[in-house]
């Protein structure tokens, strides 16, 4: 008796890293908003040698509608963000008729990981890194 399989329809994705360039927005032919990026996500490892190395890895990212027009807003490049979302592949031919294929990222939200100061607010400090906290840790 051959087994049924129930596969799950999981497809989410979750990276940090910092904008590679200013939010792109433009609009469909129906008027709705879409917006590029593309972010700079950095794995840091321990090499067979034990020496810290960094592997980057880019992915573009689109944004729809409210969000694209937000991201335009309020994103810069160089800013540091968190992107969750879906994966998605589109696959096309190129001008010499080769086939290609790209991975985007499609944002279902988009948080800012700092905020500029606001004026008369007062600076939040931590204490410097070879100085303990105050701070206790309840385990």
């Amino acid at each position: 008796m051959a087994k049924k399989l129930n596969l799950p329809r999981i497809n989410n994705v979750i990276v940090s890293g910092r904008l590679t360039r200013d939010v792109e927005l433009r609009y469909t032919g129906s008027g709705t908003p879409v917006a590029s990026m593309s972010i700079a996500v950095d794995r840091v490892y321990r090499d067979s040698d034990n020496n810290w190395q960094t592997d980057t890895s880019f992915f573009r990212i689109v944004a729809w509608a409210r969000l694209a027009e937000r991201a335009s807003e309020t994103l810069k490049k160089g800013a540091p963000i968190i992107i969750e979302g879906t994966l998605r592949s589109q696959t096309w031919q190129d001008k010499d008729d080769n086939k290609r294929t790209t991975v985007e990222i499609v944002a279902r939200r988009i948080q800012r990981l700092e905020r500029e100061a606001q004026e008369g607010a007062p600076e939040e400090k931590s204490p410097p890194e070879d100085q303990e906290s105050d701070d206790e840790i309840p385990f």
